[in-house]
Parts: structure tokens; C-alpha cells; sequence
């Protein structure tokens, strides 16, 4: 009888055993990993291991957003110094060509006065003679040109292609019965023997102005081929500068 109690008290001994084996195969429990942190860590899961790597890639995402809005801030930089720029070259297409100028370009002012305004003058070359030169604005491709005597601006030439107006509404193309109805009472015309048209020129009525005049160069159709402002009597040079 204690043969068979000693017995199964055997058993039931090996069998916790295994079972305490099986439970902590370390032989550890695990308050005894808390215990000690220097003990065997779990293994990581895979999927784990990139993580570290995520804040790098992270940065490179952003990296280039933040050099996408400095790029834009640059761009905007550029476009409104670009548009601030461009304004006095805007106000030659979108102002009228009056007996006294065109925009910020006024008959009197001298070439630094005009460099001041924001528009840089420019030689015509085989356009001058002597205290006499035709100059052109840079950035400006509008056919036109500033005829300049001893360094001031004396008078503005339009030119065939040009879009320019004046403030009646006269332009390249303009017909001479249209001058006639534009500026009625306040034309004289003379024969021009260069382009069998007429030299038709307009004298301002308004105080101040009477030292200058609008002339229109017509062809043989009667058509206004080129025009000129500018102040008396070099405004109706018909060579210009030669």
C-alpha cells in the first residue's frame, strides 16, 4: 500500500514537473523577467524591425514640402517683383498717346528722369545725328520711339504694327476722314510727297499745351501709316533725327 501511495506521489511530481516545463521553458516566470532586465528579451516581430527607419522616410517626405512652399514663396517673390517691374512697360500699351506724352514717358524729361520711372532707355542704332537720337525701352516690343535732343525727349514716334491709341481713339490705320470727325476744326494738312499722302497735324486747344502737337503721316489711300507727338517744332520734323 505505501509502495503504491510513494508511487503515484512520483507521477504527480513528474507530471507538475513537465507541466512547469512546458508553462516556462526558460525556467523562468515572468515576474522574474521583470525582475531582472538583464534577462533574454522576446524576439521582435518582423514587421517591427522597419520601424526605426520610419522618421528617416518620414523626412524625406517632408523635406521636399518644405522646399516645395520655400520654391512657391521664391516664385511669388519673383512674380510680384517681375509685376512691379512690368508696370510703367503696361502703362505704354494700356495708356493713350496724348500731345504731351505716353504713360510715365512725358515730352520734356530727361533720359535719367525716364531710367528713374522705371524704363530703361536704349540707342536705335543708324537712328541719330549728332544731339540728336532715337532711343526704344528695353523689355518693350511695341514699334515705337523716343526721339531724344540733348538729353531730353523732345517727341514719341508710332510706328506701322503699333496698337497704340490716342486719346481721341486715332491709330495706325486710321482713315483721314476719321481725323477729321475725331479732331474737327483743329487740323492743318500738307502735302507729302514720301508717302503721296498728307502731314495732318493736330494743335491742342487746352492751356498749356499749345507748344504741342499730334502729326499723322497718311498714304496714298488716305490711311495713317505713322504718328508722332511731341513738342513744337521738332514734332514736325519729317526726317526725324536725319
Amino acid at each position: 500500500m505505501n509502495q503504491r501511495i510513494r508511487q503515484l506521489s512520483m507521477a504527480t511530481l513528474a507530471a507538475l514537473i513537465g507541466l512547469w516545463a512546458e508553462t516556462f521553458p526558460h525556467g523562468i516566470a515572468p515576474q522574474a523577467m521583470a525582475t531582472y532586465p538583464q534577462a533574454q528579451a522576446p524576439t521582435v516581430p518582423p514587421a517591427l524591425v522597419y520601424q526605426p527607419q520610419a522618421p528617416m522616410v518620414l523626412q524625406g517626405v517632408v523635406a521636399p514640402l518644405n522646399s516645395l512652399r520655400l520654391m512657391k514663396r521664391a516664385l511669388a517673390k519673383v512674380a510680384d517683383t517681375d509685376a512691379t517691374e512690368s508696370l510703367p512697360l503696361l502703362a505704354i500699351l494700356n495708356e493713350p498717346l496724348r500731345t504731351i506724352g505716353l504713360g510715365p514717358i512725358q515730352i520734356g524729361m530727361t533720359l535719367e528722369e525716364l531710367a528713374s520711372a522705371g524704363l530703361t532707355p536704349i540707342p536705335m542704332e543708324g537712328q541719330g545725328q549728332g544731339a540728336c537720337q532715337y532711343y526704344r525701352i528695353k523689355g518693350n516690343s511695341e514699334p515705337m520711339g523716343l526721339m531724344v535732343v540733348d538729353g531730353r525727349i523732345l517727341r514719341i514716334d508710332v510706328w506701322p504694327g503699333s496698337l497704340i491709341e490716342t486719346r481721341s481713339g486715332a491709330k495706325i490705320g486710321s482713315t483721314e476722314a476719321e481725323l477729321v470727325r475725331l479732331y474737327e476744326g483743329q487740323l492743318e494738312a500738307i502735302a507729302n510727297p514720301v508717302t503721296l499722302g498728307k502731314t495732318i497735324i493736330f494743335t491742342p486747344k487746352t492751356p498749356g499745351e499749345d507748344l504741342f502737337r499730334l502729326v499723322f503721316e497718311t498714304d496714298d489711300r488716305g490711311q495713317v501709316v505713322q504718328y508722332r507727338a511731341g513738342q513744337f517744332p521738332s514734332v514736325t520734323w519729317p526726317g526725324g533725327c536725319l
